[in-house]
């Protein structure tokens, strides 16, 4: 990623996307940093448009989502 994902940044899912239910192109809103495990994997928990309310938010690895601009 070019540019740090914070929390209300809006992104759109990749073709690296590996969620069932979810398709490249899919948008949403970085909610928080989740996690980084020790070989610098970085997970977002999400709130994807299509899940409206009924979903609090989904994660996805960094080399899943960027940046929608």
């Amino acid at each position: 990623m070019s540019r740090e994902l914070v929390a209300g940044t809006r992104v759109r899912l990749t073709a690296r996307n590996r969620m069932h239910g979810y398709h490249p192109g899919d948008k949403g809103t970085v909610l928080r940093e989740v996690t980084s495990t020790p070989r610098g994997t970085l997970y977002y928990l999400v709130a994807m448009d299509k899940d409206g309310l009924t979903k609090t938010g989904s994660v996805f690895t960094a080399e899943e989502i960027e940046v929608d601009q």
